[in-house]
């Protein structure tokens, strides 16, 4: 009975696998669940092209908060996948505030980033002085809408590679051409707990990067949906 029955169950298997291989074909055929994930980096603080800046919310101290791009000092396993010499510079920073509380610092280029592709996770190596402050991102949408999206705790020492999920909630398209409506990474942005002592602090940052979707899809004409904004600029 039991070879009956499996012998039954193995005969609607074989007959079923060509109904599904052809809804997995019309599925990619028509649907839209195409992708091409990159990993795209933003910065790899090798040269200080961007131009970081700092500020502090108003308890900081006097001459604070510092920036030094071109620390020497990035994490092993950045080193040993360049060559000697190459990608060994990170990006310091130094703060201190006059007392303690939820004390804000903000780390930011001269000008937003754009973020290529349909944005999935921002990725950042992060040297931490085990402090219990808190690390998060800010990206703006097409609407002018800044989000929050959190690393999380910066109480680790050394080197650790810190990565966040963009919320799918956060638009990054629209239905009307130009469909593509990009995020830029406004700054990053340390916020220091009320128990945490603030007198004194260093952070160090490498390699920020992305994970995207770069996938388009092709129609007659995509071209000019690329050039729109450049055309009407002029």
């Amino acid at each position: 009975m039991k070879g009956r029955f499996f012998g039954v169950c193995l005969v609607l298997l074989v007959l079923a696998v060509p109904s599904l291989l052809s809804a997995q074909v019309f599925s990619n055929t028509f649907g839209f669940q195409m992708e091409d994930i990159r990993s795209v980096i933003l910065d790899d603080f090798e040269d200080n092209e961007l131009n970081w800046q700092v500020d502090a919310s108003r308890f900081k101290a006097d001459d604070f908060p510092q920036v030094k791009p071109q620390v020497e000092g990035s994490p092993i396993a950045l080193q040993s996948k360049f060559t000697e010499g190459e990608y060994n510079y990170v990006l310091g920073v130094r703060a201190a505030f006059t007392r303690k509380g939820y004390n804000r610092l903000w780390i930011y280029p001269e000008e937003e980033i754009v973020i290529p592709g349909n944005a999935k996770k921002i990725d950042l190596w992060v040297w931490g002085a085990n402090y219990y402050y808190n690390l998060e991102a800010h990206v703006r949408d097409y609407r002018g809408i800044v989000h929050t999206v959190p690393f999380g705790s910066l109480h680790f020492m050394g080197w650790k590679n810190l990565s966040v999920a963009i919320p799918r909630h956060i638009p990054q398209y629209i239905r009307y051409l130009p469909m593509e409506q990009p995020l830029t990474l406004v700054r990053l942005v340390i916020w220091t707990e009320p128990v945490e002592r603030v007198d004194d602090y260093f952070i160090y940052f490498d390699q920020l990067k992305v994970l995207t979707d770069v996938y388009r899809t092709r129609f007659d004409g995509d071209v000019l949906a690329d050039q729109t904004f450049d055309i009407w600029s002029e």
